[in-house]
């Protein structure tokens, strides 16, 4: 330890920048565990996750540079009228669809943390999670068709990429706390996030189906259609997937 301090000590009174420089390498890498541990984190798979992270890091903000009105609306579109008009008459804009497909990469990134903890690492349960979302979405598209509902719909869809984009954002600093510190925190820490997580989620959801359920009466559509919708588009794969994570 006081060995430590010198090269600090050194390292303080130097006027030369590059010995400095050596005096500060030689400081860091004269502890072993230090250097180990460093290399150990590179040498991690970790790493990859963090280069998919960064990626739909700079994609977001291109995304904020270019469109930030949009990006504005999409954060209040469950909680104005009038962003959610902005959103529903941008749903295949390039950008929403560029927030759209990285707020899916995040989220499987955010579920496959969590199997790795579980020591259930499974593509099947990855590929299966994102088929989901596809389907999600083309069933509202073909709900349109049966019951010739094309405004209520509309808002379905709407609500829906804006829920994905939402839940994406959300799982983001919850993925890169688990990714800097992995194996380092505690298990029940890993245990608390989660829960903290789950349960935002959870009430996030509640809320927006109590949205759209207002929504559908406005609309006075039929009874038949609204329970069609939430059954199996909201409750189903919601209790679902959050019965197999409390479990």
């Amino acid at each position: 330890m006081a060995q430590d301090f010198g090269h600090v000590k050194r390292f303080k009174n130097c006027k030369n920048r590059k010995t400095s420089l050596n005096i500060l390498i030689l400081w860091f890498f004269s502890n072993q565990k230090t250097a180990m541990f460093l290399l150990e984190r590179i040498l991690n798979e970790q790493l990859f996750l963090l280069i998919i992270i960064a990626t739909s890091a700079i994609l977001i903000s291109y995304c904020i540079k270019n469109r930030p009105f949009l990006l504005k609306s999409i954060a209040l579109a469950h909680l104005k009228k009038t962003a959610f008009k902005v959103v529903s008459n941008n749903t295949q804009d390039q950008i929403v669809s560029i927030l759209f497909w990285t707020s899916i990469t995040l989220q499987v990134i955010c579920v496959f943390i969590f199997l790795e903890e579980k020591n259930n690492l499974n593509v099947f349960i990855i590929i299966l999670f994102v088929s989901l979302v596809v389907v999600k979405r083309a069933t509202i598209f073909i709900s349109e068709i049966i019951f010739q509902t094309k405004t209520l719909l509309e808002t379905y869809h709407t609500s829906f990429v804006v829920m994905v984009i939402h839940l994406g954002w959300l799982s983001l600093p919850f993925s890169i706390y688990k990714i800097t510190y992995h194996k380092i925190i505690s298990l029940q820490l890993v245990q608390d996030l989660n829960l903290g997580l789950i349960s935002i989620v959870f009430l996030y959801l509640i809320i927006r189906l109590v949205i759209l359920i207002s929504t559908a009466k406005n609309e006075a559509v039929s009874f038949l259609h609204i329970i069609f919708y939430l059954c199996t588009l909201e409750i189903v794969p919601a209790v679902l997937i959050f019965s197999y994570l409390i479990s």
